[in-house]
């Protein structure tokens, strides 16, 4: 009967795994090939209309939305979609700071993924960027302020943020193991012995070791943030500010990033307009910024580990966690021409870094979960297949089997870097093109203004999708 009993469990569990924890393909949306089709097209007013149709209540389908219309240029569209990514992640806020934090109910017989997601630290960072970014597109200097301050506020509480989150997620995760183990008969010391083995954990952190091998940037920050801050409070005439957060960049990426002589350069200019007497200077300026490829895919690792210590009789001892895997510049740099003057862009922040480096931070906490995971089935399965022979063991090794898997759900729509460069106008024409010398866009300009000009580039044959404003 109990075998029975659990086999009806493992069904009605295999069953939900396919609508528990899922979150919208937009790979998937429409008709096959069509959101890859309408990508190199640059058709993403085509695929913002395909999210609608399929709109949910969901985090990441808000963040992907937000990305989507972004790049269509309906600003105000976007922030709406990142105004709901923002709802939703002040509430996982709320709930850590008041020690609220949801266990991960049934984790420990399921998967990660029958968690609701949560948001990371550079989503919220960046969800406020992009906001200031849409309202400056929109000539709306006083939201973007707002959101860029925001933006800036998220970086300095982070750390502080992040230790309240982990500490409060241990506590919970072991109330709720205990709770789970207990119900079903299992001795969480067992539980806790075997999943605590140094040598199933070095095993692991093995694996892992290159994808680890990088130069991080301080904990949580994002340059490209402080960079685009500083840009924005120097076209309000706000040089003082300007230069702190140009200084705190190149703090940042000095001896890490190629860009940090362009903003060595920048921090220069503003504090020179900040000690002038003068608001205006005879030189002006184009700043492009260069949202470049695709940010790493996260994807599914498997592989068998030594948690199998207390039986030899098992028939499945595998493990599934999340790891990453880079995508493709869309181009190394591209160049930005004035006249005689070419200006090469160059780093100013990687994604790669940064999405790896929090990965790394909350690591030791899905390995700890995935280990303890694996134990625990595997105990089960173990004890099946001592009540009830060859049929209990093959029933535990499929329900453990097609448990096994690892959370790749993740905002999807970020790019691979951001690159950055200056050039001084001089002539009503501003052109930008690739390494090859194809031209990508052609701005008609007026010398005597200044100008902040964002690209986005996903991939090498995509189409470009710029914009621009003047101050």
């Amino acid at each position: 009967m109990r075998i029975r009993s659990f086999l009806s469990i493992a069904v009605g569990s295999m069953l939900l795994v396919g609508c528990s924890g899922t979150t919208p393909n937009l790979g998937s949306i429409g008709k096959s090939g069509n959101y890859q089709s309408s990508m190199k097209t640059g058709n993403y007013k085509k695929i913002a209309q395909d999210l609608k149709k399929n709109q949910k209540d969901d985090l990441l389908w808000y963040l992907d939305a937000g990305s989507i219309e972004r790049f269509a240029k309906d600003y105000n569209a976007s922030t709406f979609f990142f105004d709901k990514s923002e709802e939703k992640i002040k509430q996982y806020d709320k709930e850590v700071l008041a020690g609220k934090i949801m266990a991960n109910i049934g984790a420990v017989m399921t998967n990660d993924t029958f968690m609701d997601y949560r948001p990371k630290i550079y989503e919220g960072i960046l969800v406020n960027t992009y906001k200031g970014m849409n309202f400056l597109n929109e000539n709306d200097f006083s939201n973007a302020r707002v959101e860029f301050n925001r933006a800036l506020e998220r970086q300095r509480r982070a750390k502080e943020f992040f230790a309240k989150e982990i500490s409060q997620e241990k506590k919970k995760i072991e109330e709720e193991e205990t709770k789970k183990l207990k119900k079903k008969k299992i001795d969480p010391k067992k539980v806790k012995k075997y999943s605590q083995n140094i040598k199933t954990k070095s095993a692991i952190e093995r694996k892992y070791s290159n994808l680890f091998a990088f130069k991080p940037y301080p904990d949580f920050v994002n340059p490209f943030t402080s960079y685009m801050s500083a840009l924005f409070f120097m076209s309000v005439k706000d040089y003082a500010k300007a230069a702190d957060l140009f200084k705190e960049t190149y703090g940042m990426i000095n001896g890490n990033e190629p860009a940090s002589k362009y903003v060595q350069d920048d921090l220069n200019f503003a504090l020179k307009m900040a000690s002038s007497l003068k608001t205006k200077t005879s030189k002006h300026y184009a700043w492009v910024i260069f949202e470049n490829g695709e940010g790493p895919s996260k994807k599914e690792l498997r592989f068998d580990i030594p948690v199998f210590l207390f039986t030899g009789k098992l028939y499945y001892t595998g493990i599934a966690l999340p790891t990453f895997k880079e995508n493709k510049e869309a181009f190394s740099y591209i160049s930005v021409i004035n006249g005689k003057k070419i200006i090469k862009t160059k780093q100013v922040a990687s994604m790669d870094k940064i999405i790896k480096a929090e990965f790394k931070k909350r690591f030791p906490t899905i390995m700890t979960r995935a280990i303890t995971r694996t134990v625990a089935q595997s105990i089960i399965q173990y004890q099946l297949r001592k009540r009830g022979g060859l049929f209990g063991g093959i029933v535990g090794s499929v329900y453990q089997g097609f448990m096994n898997r690892a959370d790749t759900r993740q905002w999807k729509q970020l790019p691979k870097n951001f690159q950055i460069a200056r050039v001084e106008l001089t002539l009503p024409k501003l052109t930008i093109s690739t390494p090859r010398g194809g031209k990508l866009v052609e701005i008609k300009i007026n010398p005597n203004s200044n100008y902040m000009v964002f690209l986005r580039v996903p991939k090498y044959n995509a189409k470009v999708v710029y914009s621009y404003i003047s101050f």
